[in-house]
């Protein structure tokens, strides 16, 4: 085990006291974008989802500056989520309440944060041997994290007039703004629409497909689509290869008289692309194809059209349970 000196006390004590007006920070900035999301996505922010969503809101912010900050950010993240994490095995007075609403939520975990920094400050020595680890789960995965409070006086965390604390909390509201819309776009559905459009290769290339989506996002923003090719030849033995296309939505669910799209602004804000790596967002939350394909916990379902024949109907809602079986 080992122990500090009073310069390792001194800067270990500088960077929490940094940390705390990071998160401070954060929070502030936080909220805007708590808000937004609910604004967007018109629902209401009017119940607690809980304090484990509390805690995931506020280390997927973290998790931001560990990525791309380098090893200050790295130790930094590791570090804070640590902390924040160590609350599921003992749980706080502060946060073992029913609250009013996610920011709320979100603002006590903060605020317990800063609770838990102030005291470390309070006496560094004391916990110079403690490792804070845990995991960071965010729509692309679940991350472990792991650090030891000595390891905080093996880097100088910015303070407020240093230009890589701004970087930093760009990095924490952008990551904090995705963890936002990750929990919260389980709230709708993804449909899958049947019957499949048919595009014979004879007139369309897969440049010509991927051009095709592309303006129809622009006009259909809550879109994705998907298409498969098939190989074919006719009796005469001439190629008649096609592809078959599904139009795929996010939104409320789809009715008779409705898609249940998602509303534009939403999307705008939402997709960095249109179709993939067709940037029409640079500050977008994720790619279309992500939202779509790999984003966890949106429930997906199907919906036909029954302006078929007898036969392709039966044929189509088989495609459809089989789509469903398989979500």
């Amino acid at each position: 085990m080992s122990s500090p000196t009073e310069a390792d006390i001194l800067r270990v004590k500088t960077n929490l006291r940094n940390m705390i007006n990071f998160n401070n920070q954060l929070y502030v900035q936080g909220n805007t974008k708590i808000l937004n999301a609910f604004l967007l996505l018109s629902i209401s922010d009017d119940h607690d989802l809980g304090f484990e969503i509390g805690l995931n809101l506020l280390k997927g912010a973290m998790i931001g500056i560990g990525a791309e900050g380098g090893i200050i950010g790295a130790i930094a993240a590791n570090f804070l989520c640590g902390v924040v994490d160590s609350y599921t095995t003992t749980k706080p007075v502060s946060l073992n309440v029913q609250m009013s609403n996610l920011i709320t939520r979100f603002q006590k975990t903060s605020e317990q944060l800063d609770v838990d920094l102030e005291m470390y400050y309070g006496n560094p020595s004391q916990y110079w041997n403690t490792t804070f680890s845990g995991s960071v789960t965010n729509a692309f995965g679940t991350y472990p994290v792991s650090c030891t409070f000595s390891d905080l006086a093996t880097i100088d965390f910015p303070d407020e007039t240093n230009s890589l604390f701004v970087d930093y909390i760009l990095k924490a509201q952008y990551a904090l703004d995705q963890q936002v819309w990750f929990t919260l776009l389980p709230n709708f559905v993804i449909t899958k629409f049947y019957p499949s459009t048919i595009y014979p290769c004879k007139t369309y290339s897969e440049q010509k497909m991927e051009t095709n989506a592309a303006w129809f996002y622009g006009v259909h923003k809550s879109y994705w689509n998907n298409w498969t090719y098939y190989h074919d030849t006719n009796r005469k033995g001439e190629d008649t290869s096609y592809y078959s296309q599904n139009e795929n939505d996010i939104g409320t669910g789809a009715g008779a008289f409705t898609d249940g799209h998602l509303n534009d602004s939403a999307c705008d804000y939402l997709f960095i692309d249109s179709y993939d790596n067709v940037i029409i967002n640079s500050n977008g939350l994720f790619h279309r194809s992500f939202v779509f394909t790999q984003m966890p916990s949106i429930k997906h379902k199907t919906y036909t059209y029954y302006n078929l024949t007898e036969k392709e109907a039966v044929k189509e809602e088989k495609e459809a349970e089989k789509e469903n079986t398989e979500n």
